[in-house]
């Protein structure tokens, strides 16, 4: 065969499964994906593939595969509508009947047959000798919301396909509607109470206070579990597991072993005595290190404490057979934590963490409900550790010979290698999602608004193979109607709205399915300025969480100074040429904000204005970074760049006890209190 037919082959079945062979980057200049991009995915997908001279057997192979499987391993039923799906059959049968099963949820089940030949045909073909036909199989059947299973026999063939009968939308409520927050990064927060770094309790402290002020909502970064001893990996967007959360943050003193165990308040006045906590309290950047290695010899006092006692330790097993893979986690935790490999563990060690879990889910729980409606604003985040439990554990939900990340844009102009395995979207189907679902639900158990990370993930995601430059990946399609529906329905049963982040460079197609499925966009004030337009800010629209900046962006002190500009240059992302350039720009910005708003020329004066203008917005939420309001200038994170930067570490300038108290933040915080109500 010719390299032009190879070629040919290699992008039919590229197009086949979902491989995009050309894209365009975040220039919006057009890319093609090379060959052996295109066959290293391929490859990872499951298809037989090895060189280009392979092509054409494995598109044929892909064919009589895809043909010989008589029905999807999962189908959707929107809006509680009836059963609809494609068989593929061989075109002998075609005329035969088939059998079916459906088993709901509940464990109800319904039967009966259906002649094929009555079904309406709607593919036809041929392959070498073979001949195929497919058929529409409808079934009436109202569903209520869930997962079912349909089994499909014809003649000695059968399968079964997951039903995911989901709402048309995802979860809302007007109760939501004009309502406000505060974001503050839970390692950021700290208070007189703290031992350095917020915990559960810190963060239900901020929300009472915010809900004092008016406030209907507290958003925070991720608080999932987290390696702070070897692996070291402390960002919130690399977490140990999505499955699981933070030790970090529990507050020892809210347990109910907490008076009972004199070991666990003798380790805490050791710290105290030993100037330990003062150090944690003094400087600028968290000591994850220091302070998990603390936190720790306190909680395996208490956990020491709870399992000695035969009721706490039925009390604490039961809970562990009820969260899904609870005992799992803790035993890989314990054995990673000695010797490195998941082997052998300490019991000690497991118990430790089956008592964290515990205490973690304890406090969360008090706090969602005491905070009602929306309450918490949690971030999933897209991906996890390299060496995460999730990954061990569910290994083929994982893509482990590629790495997610993103193609050049102006501020990465080689692109971005994030380092995780994405998941695997073959794998996690026929899977049933059952991953996916354990992670969603973990969040939604406690969250009133889920943030859903890099959002564009539903529809499809940059794939780098493995030893492959950032720039020599290409992008892979997910099952994104799938997705959604799983998003509806756990959504539905958790009675929490969904909020994806769709910044940067997303098709018009994503947002617009965003909008029929329910799911809030973000809009930032940061990316909507126009300074040669009126008004100089875009108007958000009334499907969006609307805020100044984000985690990710420059401080609004910074902002407005042009101090992210000059940042770009030291970092190599911009010329001299191009930052004087930006600079000018800046200042035009500045001087037609304050022009239009009837302010002073400076950061402090404009934000209040930016602020009412997103207050008195259509926006159905509107989240407030604290940090903005005492003109904070440097960023919680600068995207980018590593160990140079202390991403993810910088403590809050100001207590949680002095933001209560802070007259600046009183007054902004009225005002957008004020502009919501109309």
């Amino acid at each position: 065969m010719t390299s032009s037919k190879s070629i040919a082959s290699l992008e039919r079945l590229a197009q086949r499964r979902g491989v995009f062979c050309r894209y365009r980057d975040g220039f919006r200049r057009q890319r093609s994906a090379s060959v052996d991009t295109l066959i290293a995915v391929l490859r990872e997908l499951g298809a037989p593939i090895e060189t280009l001279h392979d092509a054409a057997d494995a598109l044929r192979d892909d064919d009589l595969t895809r043909w010989r499987t008589l029905a999807p391993p999962v189908s959707v039923a929107w809006g509680g509508s009836g059963i609809r799906m494609a068989l593929r059959l061989p075109a002998s049968e075609s005329s035969s009947t088939a059998a079916w099963t459906l088993t709901l949820e509940s464990g109800e089940e319904r039967s009966g047959h259906v002649s094929l030949a009555e079904l309406r045909t709607c593919g036809r073909v041929d392959i070498g000798s073979a001949r195929f036909v497919a058929k529409i199989l409808s079934l009436p059947e109202l569903l209520p919301i869930g997962r079912h299973q349909l089994r499909i026999e014809v003649g000695s063939s059968s399968t079964t396909t997951l039903i995911l009968a989901a709402p048309a939308q995802c979860w809302q409520t007007d109760t939501i509607d004009r309502s406000w927050g505060a974001f503050m990064p839970l390692y950021a927060l700290h208070s007189e109470e703290s031992w350095g770094a917020g915990s559960f309790s810190d963060l239900g402290r901020l929300f009472d206070w915010v809900q004092a002020q008016g406030g209907r909502f507290v958003g925070t970064l991720p608080m999932l579990a987290a390696y702070l001893d070897e692996p070291f990996e402390y960002s919130p967007y690399v977490p140990a597991s999505r499955l699981f959360w933070n030790e970090f943050y529990v507050d020892p003193r809210n347990t109910p072993e907490w008076h009972q165990s004199t070991m666990a308040r003798d380790a805490l006045a050791r710290a105290e005595s030993s100037g330990e906590i003062a150090r944690f309290r003094s400087e600028p950047l968290v000591d994850y290190r220091g302070q998990a290695a603390m936190r720790r010899r306190i909680l395996s006092e208490l956990s020491s404490t709870a399992f000695a006692d035969p009721e706490r330790r039925a009390e604490l097993e039961q809970f562990a057979s009820t969260r899904p893979h609870l005992n799992d986690y803790a035993r890989f935790r314990a054995t990673i934590e000695r010797c490195g490999v998941p082997k052998g563990y300490d019991a000690d060690a497991r118990n430790l963490h089956v008592y964290s879990q515990w205490a973690a889910d304890a406090q969360l729980t008090a706090l969602a409900e005491r905070a009602g409606q929306p309450g918490l604003y949690l971030d999933l985040p897209l991906g996890v550790h390299p060496e995460s439990y999730d990954v061990w554990s569910n290994s083929t939900c994982y893509a482990s010979g590629s790495n997610g990340g993103a193609p050049p844009d102006r501020f990465f102009t080689q692109g971005q290698n994030w380092g995780f395995a994405p998941l695997h979207p073959k794998r996690i189907r026929e899977d049933g999602y059952r991953h996916l679902t354990d992670i969603i639900r973990n969040h939604l158990r406690y969250a009133g608004i889920l943030r859903v990370d890099h959002f564009m993930w539903l529809h499809r995601l940059y794939w780098i193979p493995q030893g492959a430059t950032a720039s020599e990946g290409t992008y892979v399609r997910y099952p994104a109607e799938e997705l959604y529906a799983i998003l509806s329905i756990e959504s539905h049963r958790n009675q929490s709205m969904v909020v994806g982040e769709d910044l940067g460079t997303v098709p018009a197609h994503v947002r617009n399915r965003m909008s029929e499925r329910g799911i809030d966009r973000l809009y930032v004030a940061q990316f909507s300025f126009q300074s040669d337009k009126k008004p100089p800010l875009k108007e958000p629209s009334a499907e969006v969480l609307a805020s100044v900046n984000t985690h990710d962006t420059p401080t609004w002190a910074s902002f407005w100074s042009g101090a992210d500009i000059e940042d770009q240059v030291s970092m190599g992302l911009l010329t001299p040429e191009g930052a004087t350039e930006a600079l000018a720009s800046r200042a035009e910005l500045r001087k037609t904000l304050s022009e239009a708003y009837g302010t002073e020329e400076s950061a402090q004066a404009a934000l209040p204005a930016i602020l009412e203008r997103l207050a008195r917005s259509d926006a159905r939420a509107v989240l407030i970074n604290l940090e903005d309001l005492w003109n904070e200038t440097n960023p919680q994170n600068t995207p980018g760049t590593g160990a140079e930067r202390p991403n993810w570490r910088r403590r809050a300038q100001l207590s949680l006890d002095q933001i209560q108290k802070d007259e600046g933040v009183l007054r902004a915080l009225a005002l957008v209190d004020r502009s919501r109500i109309r």
